[in-house]
Formats: structure tokens, sequence, C-alpha cells
């Protein structure tokens, strides 16, 4: 059994139960009806997940609020003998794609120069090369394992004493979504709310997520 979006799941770790959610999956919902979508084939075998707040000492989820939002992680790591996560089926809530978000962050691309890359978008910013090198290297990327974003949540519910792997760098480094003060200059930057969901965003550049849902 494999998880499908919508599912959510449960993982045990030294008697503390860490709840998570399956949003959305990249290769069968987006690569499968366009397999050169320029935004999202970077992440192709990758799904969405979320982490919900809380540590719990029964499996039992009291709160739907959420400490680590829509992350990209490698399905292959999911499910591998090496990196298995050992999780188990709660329920299922529906998915509603125009709630869905994506992670923000940073890339130089050729003849635009440093842009916002958020799923499919990818907007221009006045970001100078210098100040992308040596203050906003915020980078898109894949966070591997499910297991990773339990030691994330563990840290930012300080507690440390539960997380597999310390990191130097969290999420403040490759999501601008941590980074509440550089977030703000990007959205000034590229004249949009930072208030407003993906889904209103997207659809202002063309880019209709409704249209993998049809």
């Amino acid at each position: 059994m494999k998880l499908k979006e919508g599912d959510i799941f449960y993982v045990e770790r030294d008697g503390h139960y860490f709840f998570g959610k399956i949003l959305l999956d990249v290769s069968e919902r987006i690569l499968k009806i366009e397999p050169e979508n320029s935004g999202l084939k970077f992440f192709s075998g990758c799904c969405l997940a979320a982490v919900y707040k809380g540590i719990y000492k029964s499996p039992e989820l009291v709160s739907n609020e959420i400490i680590i939002p829509n992350t990209f992680i490698f399905k292959k790591y999911f499910y591998s003998k090496k990196y298995k996560v050992d999780w188990t089926f709660y329920k299922h809530e529906t998915i509603d794609y125009r709630d869905l978000d994506f992670p923000e962050g940073l890339q130089s691309v050729h003849h635009k120069g440093i842009c916002l890359s958020k799923g499919e978008l990818e907007l221009r910013t006045n970001l100078t090369a210098e100040q992308f090198d040596n203050e906003y290297k915020i980078v898109k990327g894949i966070k591997g394992s499910f297991n990773s974003l339990i030691d994330y949540a563990c840290h930012y519910q300080k507690r440390e004493d539960l997380m597999d792997v310390i990191s130097k760098n969290y999420l403040e480094w490759s999501d601008l979504r941590f980074a509440q003060e550089k977030r703000k200059e990007v959205y000034q930057q590229i004249g949009e709310d930072m208030n407003q969901s993906y889904y209103e965003m997207a659809l202002k550049h063309g880019y209709d997520l409704g249209r993998f849902y049809q």
C-alpha cells in the first residue's frame, strides 16, 4: 500500500507521534499531463508533504495547524528499504487544489536575472548577483526523506532531543516562507501580495492548477 494525495498518516519516533499529509504527486498529477512542465519538471519523482504541529503521546491528531508547510520530498526515499518511513495511515481528506502552496526559492536564470521560483512561477526580482550570493541565497530544492521534515518539526517546536540529525541550516536557508523579512522584500520587488494564495498569484500569470484536476 502507498499513500495517496490527501492521505494523513503518522510516524512514531521514540514514543512520540508526528502527523504528516501527502498533498501532491508531481509525476502522477502534473507530469503525466505535461511531461515538459518547466516549473515542476525539476521535482519529478517527488511529492509535496506537510507536517502537522504537535508532538503527541498517542496517535490522535487534535489540531489541523501545520508547522512544516508544503515541502518537496522524494517518493523513492519515502518507500525505500534504506530510508523507509514507518508510517501508518490515519485518515483521508480531499485536496482542494486552490489551497495548495509551494516552497519559495530564488534562482539565477539566464537572460532574466535572479527570479523567485514557486510552483510553476518564475518571477524576476531586482536582486543583484552579489546580493543573491552573499545575502539572499535561498535556493529551491528537495528535502529528501520525510524523516528530515520530522527533524525540522522538532527543531521549530524546541524538541531537538527528538531529532535524528541536527542540522546547521534549517528552512530559513531554503524557503522564503521561513525568512519573512527577505520574503517581504522579494514580494515588493515582484509587485505581488505576499498574503495571497499561490492559486491566485499563479492564475494572474497564466497558470491554472485546475487544469490538472479536470
